[in-house]
């Protein structure tokens, strides 16, 4: 993918507030950057549409740096369950960038046309075994400690070195040792406890 500066990364730390004791460790594998089998700075559009079916596209973001996505939410009656890809500049706006998953539509989305698929439902995984309607503390079992958190909500940003990454991640990569991968993830939680929202991305900077 393209050149992101590192910048960001401290940017993030600054305004995040408070941060959990422990290290945060989350290194993002292939499978953990899968979804419905399509893979975040693998695949591109086209071959989202092929692998899902037609969408609609909208943008998500800042007018200038908006991210084009397209959605899919499950055809099963009683299930508001949507999966989002994004497009955005990392990618050329035509490889995936960014996969989100919730419960029902987040406010940037409400007035997007989601495909609907049978085959999503709210017992989808995702990020190594997670479902919507996990606990928090499901999620810290399994992604670990959290760059940031809040009553509602878990962050995780964090870099490491291109050589450290699982190989065959993404189409871009290399085993430059001067480049770092940036993983991040976001989780979001009703007040009782229940995800109802996750994001992640992955990205190199070279």
């Amino acid at each position: 993918m393209y050149r992101c500066p590192l910048l960001f990364l401290l940017l993030f730390q600054c305004v995040s507030g408070d941060f959990a004791q422990d290290a945060p460790t989350l290194k993002l594998n292939r499978d953990d950057l899968t979804v419905l089998g399509v893979t975040i700075g693998v695949s591109n559009r086209a071959q989202v549409e092929i692998k899902l079916g037609k969408a609609q596209s909208f943008k998500v973001g800042a007018r200038e740096g908006a991210d084009d996505a397209i959605c899919y939410r499950s055809a099963l009656a009683n299930d508001d369950t949507i999966v989002v890809f994004h497009f955005g500049a990392l990618g050329g706006w035509t490889d995936v960038t960014q996969i989100s998953i919730s419960e029902g539509k987040p406010a940037p989305l409400r007035t997007a046309k989601c495909t609907p698929r049978k085959d999503i439902s709210r017992d989808l995984t995702f990020l190594r075994g997670i479902r919507l309607g996990a606990s928090s503390a499901d999620v810290r079992e399994i992604l670990g400690p959290p760059s940031h958190a809040t009553r509602g909500k878990l962050s995780y940003y964090v870099s490491h070195d291109c050589g450290s990454q699982e190989p065959s991640v993404g189409k871009h990569e290399s085993s430059d040792s001067s480049c770092v991968v940036v993983d991040s993830a976001e989780a979001k939680f009703t007040s009782s406890d229940e995800l109802i929202y996750a994001a992640f991305y992955h990205f190199v900077d070279r």
